[in-house]
């Protein structure tokens, strides 16, 4: 049993639908009556897998993750939580209302239609349960409708009836946000939640580090001052102890720290949700028995500190095989996550690819939460009988932009259970995020985008936002972070918007079809196309992505095989003229006519200047334009009607598609018209999508181009992925700063106090051996910056002369060493815009536009339309800016 609609009414901030309580035209449904007044329920659409929910501040969100749970009867209303906007709000004696909560439920199984019919026995056998609906404001009051020959039949329920059906419904659970794993954790408050007839711990062993850090100080008063409790003898011979006011604040001092007075209920609340977190990690994930937790905290009582230190690798070892970290935090695969003994506590550290062992209050926020979310998705014990559906609020709160790429991931696999996962059946997951970068961009469907009218119009759900430039999605994620430049793992440069537009869209369409998805589509996750605003632009654009760092990203390149394209190639490759310099390697850079033998053209004599537009079948085109121009023009089917193949294939040879289509139409009536890229690659994607739901109603010339369309894409985005595997691979190589780096500390391990000249001579050989071997990877400025800087080592210190010298000034030696590993970020950082465009050879022109910024703001504005990442105005100006700082490249400093 899926849960397919949410109704809210009267319910905090969700008033009734305003828009069809207006509207002549809609019929009331039994339940929106009350008293024959007409009273709409706001309905949010639930996907059966992941839904995804967006709005501005106050919209609603977190209140429709509530309403669910009320929805399913297991949260009661109180009586804050009616609208207070609504007309029905009233203080009248008897008079009181409460919300009005419904679902819709599809999926059903064999056994939940059996137990329906069992609850309720006056459904008519003849009637199919493919669906359900529930409407009421508590449980005493609830009733089941059924669809029945086009109107729905009401099925008062009793009490009995409820909790029978309350058995059946899925159950809602959450992973609150605001929770994360502690730093440390009591050992004997981890025995105490797996066994709770435990009671062999004393108070003192389960208060946390700080607590007890504030005993022991509270302790030092009277081992500084042991004479603050005395006995004193009384004139009748009796001894009595007097305590004096300074012993009585650290004993009360004491006693607050042991009964936790100091922390309120909800601090309280939130200690134990972390421990709770805790003991999952160990007890649950890693299986570590409770047993030798105890063991440990004997052995660590009585000083036995070798077999305390052989529990602690066991339990380490333990978590590093069964936790299985690293494949789902992918900013450091070589993270590790390990505990090490305290006193009383386990303590949470953290080694990362540096090597270097961090506590967990020294690394940031993200990672603590994000391993806290994983966690729970580990831990998860699913429910026996039911279904269930995971809530979450606004998770991207702690987590950076890779982080919230990640927990995509880990949704889907509730979502979507791997096989042999412990998680025996999938789980509908909601969700509700401020953050773009948790927007799944392969699944635009998932959306639900919730807005707030005025007065007392409350919350809606705005349907259809993709047509109007995808607002107020835009609007509610904040225009500035919708449109980061370069967030993904590689970044596909095309020419401009029609690109971007088909090239999502057909990724889009071809993901629930193909049998690869790795392979046969784009994962719009992890591949930002970026639309250039034209193909001079391209040069300029792969420079910002990836010409002036030392830590590159992975760019590929996708153009026309028409003249503006071959010429972005030529400047991209730095041909045809002095002084120039590859911007990209040949082998990233793919020209659709590269692809030409495979593709399935229009024509034989399709031309060689070919567009994105060529690969799309004619029938589509043609389909695609007409809906451009009733869309644009207002006009009638007829007047369109004009538009054939057998006209467009008699104006086609050597033009494009779209050359084609455009002179067609010129020489009709509408000569001045110019058809809008950007509007027939929108509807280029909304043909193909409205085809592919109706196929079995396809002609058979639509059925050919909608197969064409298909093989053609999965031939191109096969391509694409080589080369962003390739891209990317070649990204994950060790980096030449590192090799150095790894040189140079061998040899101050070897040589920590002095070295011999010859030692320094053959360290710089190394050096310049693994320098000779990356060159084809590394940028020549980089590779000169630290030749460099050897060859000033080499000459200051004299190395090549009476080699069995000891080095002068050693120290200031290792100081060179150490530029060494700096001196190619430090080149790269010291180029400027001027000094690359230069030396690359790209035009004055294509220079003056991207100084005025104009044709990138023009191409960017429309990012959104069908991807909600692009190039930000504001990061290309900073870069811009912070390049005008230097006119003129810097040689690293020689040695002192």
């Amino acid at each position: 049993m899926l849960l397919k609609k949410v109704f809210i009414r009267f319910y905090k901030s969700f008033n009734d639908d305003f828009l069809r309580k207006n509207d002549d035209r809609v019929k009331p449904k039994p339940w929106e009556l009350i008293k024959d007044a007409f009273y709409p329920y706001i309905e949010v659409p639930i996907e059966p897998k992941i839904t995804t929910i967006v709005g501005a501040n106050e919209s609603g969100k977190s209140h429709l993750l509530s309403a669910i749970e009320k929805a399913l009867f297991v949260k009661d209303t109180e009586p804050s939580d009616f609208c207070r906007y609504s007309p029905l709000f009233t203080v009248k004696k008897n008079e009181l209302k409460s919300p009005d909560f419904g679902s819709e439920w599809s999926g059903l199984s064999k056994s939940e239609k059996e137990s329906i019919r069992e609850i309720i026995k006056e459904i008519p056998e003849k009637i199919i349960l493919d669906r359900l609906l529930i409407f009421g404001n508590h449980v005493d009051d609830l009733t089941l409708y059924l669809p029945e020959k086009g109107d729905y039949r009401p099925y008062k329920l009793e009490k009995k009836q409820v909790i029978e059906l309350q058995k059946l419904l899925p159950r809602p659970f959450r992973i609150e946000s605001n929770v994360a794993l502690p730093s440390s954790v009591p050992i004997k408050k981890l025995v105490e939640l797996d066994r709770e007839d435990y009671s062999g711990s004393k108070k003192f062993e389960l208060l946390d580090r700080e607590q007890r850090n504030r005993i022991v100080k509270a302790l030092d008063v009277f081992s500084n001052n042991p004479e603050l409790i005395t006995s004193i003898r009384h004139l009748s011979g009796e001894k009595r102890e007097e305590i004096e006011h300074e012993a009585i604040t650290s004993l009360k001092s004491i006693i607050s720290a042991l009964d936790e007075v100091s922390f309120s209920d909800i601090e309280k609340e939130r200690r134990e949700k972390e421990f709770n977190l805790a003991y999952k990690l160990i007890c649950k994930i890693a299986q570590v028995d409770t047993n030798s937790l105890l063991n440990l905290a004997d052995a660590i009582q009585n000083g036995m500190q070798g077999f305390a230190n052989g529990i602690i690798d066991k339990i380490n070892d333990q978590l590093a095989s069964n936790l299985n970290f690293p494949n789902y935090w992918v900013q450091d695969r070589n993270f590790c996550l390990k505990v090490v003994a305290r006193d009383y506590d386990l303590v949470f550290t953290i080694t990362d690819r540096t090597g270097t062992e961090y506590s967990f209050d020294e690394r940031s926020q993200g990672l603590r939460f994000f391993l806290s979310y994983y966690i729970e998705y580990r831990s998860h014990e699913p429910h026996q009988n039911k279904n269930e559906i995971l809530l979450m609020d606004e998770p991207d709160a702690y987590l950076s932009s890779q982080a919230q790429q990640d927990l995509l991931k880990v949704f889907d696999l509730f979502a979507n259970p791997e096989p042999g996962s412990h998680l025996t059946h999938p789980i509908q997951v909601v969700y509700v995020t401020h953050s773009p970068f948790l927007i799944d961009k392969n699944h635009t469907d998932r959306i639900r985008v919730l807005q707030k009218g005025n007065e007392d119009e409350g919350t809606r759900v705005v349907r259809d936002f993709a047509k109007n430039r995808y607002e107020p999605l835009r609007s509610s994620i904040g225009t500035l972070i919708g449109e980061s430049v370069f967030i993904g793992n590689c970044n596909l440069m095309v020419e401009g918007i029609c690109e971007q537009i088909i090239i999502a869209g057909a990724a889009r369409y071809l993901r629930p079809i193909v049998e690869s998805d790795k392979l046969e589509t784009l994962d719009l996750n992890h591949i930002t196309i970026v639309d250039s605003g034209g193909a001079n632009q391209v040069p300029y654009m792969v420079y910002l992505a990836c010409g002036r760092h030392v830590e590159q990203i992975a760019v590929i390149v996708l153009l026309d095989s028409d003249k503006c394209g071959n010429d972005a190639k030529k400047q991209l490759l730095g041909r045809g003229a002095q002084h120039r310099r590859p911007l990209i390697k040949p082998e990233f850079i793919l020209q659709l006519g590269d692809l030409k033998q495979e593709f399935s053209l229009v024509a034989d004599n399709a031309t060689e200047k070919l567009e994105i537009e060529d690969i799309i079948p004619l029938s589509i085109c043609i389909k695609a334009t007409k809906l451009y121009l009733q869309e644009f023009l207002q006009v009638d089917e007829t007047s369109v009607s004009f538009l054939t193949e057998e006209l467009i294939l008699s104006k086609i040879d050597n033009l494009t598609i779209l050359d084609a289509i455009q002179e067609s139409i010129s020489e009709s009536f509408y000569k001045e018209l110019k058809v809008s890229k950007a509007g027939f690659a929108r509807n280029v994607i909304q043909v193909v999508n409205e085809w592919s739901q109706k196929r079995g109603e396809l002609d058979e010339n639509q059925s050919k181009a909608l197969q064409i369309f298909e093989e053609n894409f999965k031939i191109l985005f096969k391509k694409l992925n080589f080369m962003q595997r390739s891209a990317q691979k070649r990204l994950t190589k060790e980096m030449l700063k590192q090799k150095i780096k790894r040189l140079n500390n061998s040899f101050i391990v070897l040589h920590p106090i002095s070295a011999k000249r010859e030692d320094g001579v053959i360290l710089l050989d190394e050096i310049e051996d693994v320098i000779k071997s990356n060159i084809e990877n590394e940028s020549p400025q980089e590779i000169e910056a630290i030749q460099n800087v050897i060859q000033n080592l080499r000459r200051h210190y004299k190395l090549d002369v009476e080699m069995n010298k000891t080095i002068d000034d050693y120290t200031e030696f290792k100081m060179g060493l150490e530029r060494i590993n700096n001196a190619g970020l430090l080149a790269s950082q010291e180029e400027t815009v001027e000094a690359q465009a230069e030396e690359s050879n790209i035009s004055e022109e294509v220079l003056e536009d991207t100084k005025m910024d104009k044709s990138l703001k023009d191409g960017h504005e429309q990012l959104i339309n069908e991807q909600v990442s692009t190039t930000s105005e504001v990061e290309t100006a900073e870069v811009s800016d912070r390049s005008a700082n230097s006119n003129m490249r810097k040689k690293p400093n020689p040695p002192k």
